[in-house]
């Protein structure tokens, strides 16, 4: 049965021939090695079909049957093709498997069907491919050195089919074959399993200044007609060695550099790598050998002046730089707190020494005063804070401060002393001056008053207080003001009236405060003057009171006489109703 049965598809192929053909469009389907394959038979199938044939293109005009299929016996005969034996499975659809496909696969399949008395023809092309491996560079030189053409390396990828297609990239930019010092050379061998090796050698100049930069290449195959994919390699990083032809100093910091602080140079140069051993002189003299920085260390005048480095072994390849160490000292005179009498003179003067122009002002309270402050009388309002303040022109954050205090010292004087009737009672104020601040004490005829009186600054004042007291007399009396410190005592009195009398005028007591030495005492022996006539006048009238009173009450003069005497004893021991408390002038 098995003999008959070659015979047979040859007489029906004879009649095959003998039909006539009507054949499909073609159609492609891609597969990479090792997968399996279905390919389609587009043939027709629709009416009676008796046989199928599946063909494979040998040469062009040659086709070699691989399997056919009788519908009538059901029957599959296979050609016993050594390269397919195995790998084909013939469907029910007429559509066929192809297992584990391979590079020789890559044909032409055709499909035919006998159909009542036509046969179909179909054609289905595998286009196969093989994933290459991942392109890896081989480094060829261990760095670049500029301006000479040199092999960067060999970017390899393995077993690729269809043949890969190669390209370099430079710093992760594509690498253009056609720029000056760039070349590249492709090799591309097949391998014992037929795919192809493909190796890519590139040839590069640096240019100086490059420094590190990084090569990548990557390959580019087919999956199909239209799809393709790229892989990259990992990067390859190499270094651009050059002499050196310049040398930089650097100083730090810059550009003030201010006494005291640290400072540091450094030296660097544009080659790769970059020289690491110079020599540092200042002014011509040797300094440190062998460093790439030098220190200095809370700097002076004294490091003022050319700075140089140069490289170790090319001693006339270096850079200079100029170093000024700004400095600002400040003096003032005196330099001390200083404590003064009234009347004195003074002079307060700023001084500086520095490394350039500078801007010095004396300040008491905000205020610019004359530098030197010259002062021949002292007062009071010359005492404070005195501050100089030197600034270096073009020169940023160098200022010096200092300061000292001005105590200005005196005698008490008493500048003013007045009464005033208010609220049916007496207030004397005594404005007192001096420092250290006087301890001002009341006294009435004599006696010292033990409350203590009230006592304010003066506003716009200094070293002058208001000491005030109440009193409210039964009797004509005398307040004395003392104020005493340190420096001696100043006294003034007052003569008051009882509170039945009308005071005949206030009183004010002043002194020039221009004039230490002025007591006031014509105005006091003034003021007293008229208080002494008042008191005559008014002793006149009561005696002529008093005698009437007399020639009308004979017997009760005595006793008015005793009377008077004891309130006369009360005033002296100075049971006067009075009151002492502080307020404002």
């Amino acid at each position: 049965m098995g003999a008959s049965r070659p015979g047979i598809v040859q007489r029906l192929l004879i009649l095959i021939l003998g039909m006539g053909m009507q054949v499909q469009a073609s159609t492609t389907v891609t597969a990479m090695v090792g997968d399996n394959v279905t390919l389609t038979c587009d043939s027709k199938k629709d009416g009676n079909p008796y046989m199928v044939v599946w063909k494979v293109e040998v040469t062009e005009n040659q086709k070699e049957r691989l399997i056919s299929l009788l519908l009538a016996k059901k029957e599959i005969i296979d050609s016993k093709n050594s390269r397919y034996n195995g790998r084909l499975i013939l469907n029910t659809d007429f559509s066929l498997n192809i297992l584990n496909i391979g590079i020789q696969d890559a044909k032409m399949f055709f499909c035919s069907t006998v159909v009542d008395s036509d046969i179909h023809e179909s054609s289905v092309f595998i286009n196969v491919y093989n994933q290459p491996s991942n392109p890896e560079i081989m480094p060829l030189a261990p760095f670049l050195v500029a301006g000479k053409l040199q092999k960067v390396g060999q970017c390899v990828v393995k077993d690729s089919y269809p043949a890969a297609n190669i390209s370099w990239q430079y710093n992760f930019q594509n690498l253009d074959i056609n720029k000056p010092g760039v070349v590249m050379l492709d090799d591309s061998t097949k391998n014992n399993k037929g795919f192809f090796d493909i190796r890519s050698t590139l040839e590069y100049m640096p240019k100086r200044g490059e420094g590190r930069i990084n090569f990548t290449c990557q390959a580019t195959y087919s999956e199909g007609l239209v799809r393709s994919v790229t892989n990259v390699s990992s990067p390859v990083t190499m270094f651009v060695h050059y002499n050196t032809s310049k040398i930089s100093l650097q100083v730090t910091p810059a550009p003030d550099i201010l006494e005291g602080s640290n400072v540091t140079l450094s030296c660097s140069g544009d080659g790769y790598p970059s020289p690491e051993k110079f020599t540092f002189t200042k002014n011509g003299e040797e300094k440190a050998v062998g460093l790439a920085h030098y220190e200095l260390i809370n700097v002076t005048q004294e490091d003022t002046g050319e700075y140089a480095c140069s490289q170790l072994d090319n001693p006339d390849l270096k850079d200079t730089v100029n170093i000024t160490v700004h400095y600002l000292a400040l003096i003032m005179t005196p330099s001390e707190n200083v404590s003064k009498m009234v009347g004195e003179n003074i002079t307060l003067e700023c001084f500086v020494e520095s490394s350039g122009n500078t801007e010095i002002t004396l300040m008491k309270k905000n205020k610019a005063n004359q530098n030197p402050f010259v002062v021949k009388s002292l007062q009071y309002t010359h005492a404070g804070n005195y501050t100089c303040q030197a600034k270096l022109k073009g020169v940023n954050e160098i200022k010096r401060e200092k300061s000292i205090i001005v105590r200005v010292e005196g005698k008490p004087r008493i500048t003013k002393l007045t009464k005033k009737v208010v609220n049916n009672s007496k207030v004397i104020s005594c404005i007192v001056e001096g420092f250290p601040k006087p301890v001002v004490k009341w006294s009435i005829n004599g006696t010292s008053v033990s409350d203590r009186p009230k006592e304010e600054s003066i506003k716009d004042k200094r070293s002058q207080w208001c000491h005030k007291i109440t009193v409210r007399p039964s009797e004509n009396i005398t307040v004395t003001c003392t104020a005493i410190n340190n420096h001696g005592e100043d006294q003034y009195s007052v003569n008051l009236t009882a509170m039945r009398f009308k005071e005949p005028m206030d009183e004010t007591l002043e002194q020039d405060p221009l004039d230490p030495k002025d007591n006031n005492s014509k105005s006091s022996h003034s003021n007293q003057a008229k208080v002494i006539v008042g008191v005559i006048i008014g002793m006149l009238i009561a005696a002529v009171i008093a005698g009437l009173i007399y020639w009308l009450y004979k017997k009760k003069s005595k006793t008015s006489e005793r009377g008077t005497a004891d309130e006369i004893k009360k005033i002296n021991k100075g049971e006067n109703n009075h009151t002492s408390g502080s307020s404002a002038v």
